[in-house]
């Protein structure tokens, strides 16, 4: 690389199926408001990612996805918590989230920096 030249930029990009297998999750509901859903993420992918929210299909055949507010960063190596008001677990059938991270290319490993 020459002195002048400058590393490609990095975009968003979603988490591979092996990438997602490095997130451990653990969830459930709060003893204090059924109403509200807990998450803890352990992120053991060499990068950080952004947990942006989860999907849920209701036990009515409803679907409905809700953003973590704010997304949830999680460095590598690293847990963070967050929850979501308004989901019952009486009323949900499955639910799974989604997570990105940074990438030079499509096909290239989550990157520990963002430009």
């Amino acid at each position: 690389m020459g002195w002048f030249s400058r590393p490609p930029p990095l975009k968003q990009s979603e988490l591979t199926p092996a990438e997602l297998k490095q997130l451990v999750m653990q969830s459930g509901w709060s003893n204090d408001d059924p109403g509200l859903m807990l998450f803890e993420i352990n992120n053991h992918v060499n990068a950080p990612v952004f947990c942006i929210g989860a999907s849920f299909e209701f036990k009515d055949g409803k679907k409905r996805n809700q953003s973590f507010d704010p997304k949830l960063y999680v460095p590598a190596n690293a847990v963070k918590r967050t929850g979501i008001r308004g989901i019952e677990k009486k009323d949900v059938k499955s639910y799974n989230f989604s997570c990105l991270c940074m990438r030079a290319s499509a096909q290239g490993p989550c990157k520990k920096t963002i430009n």
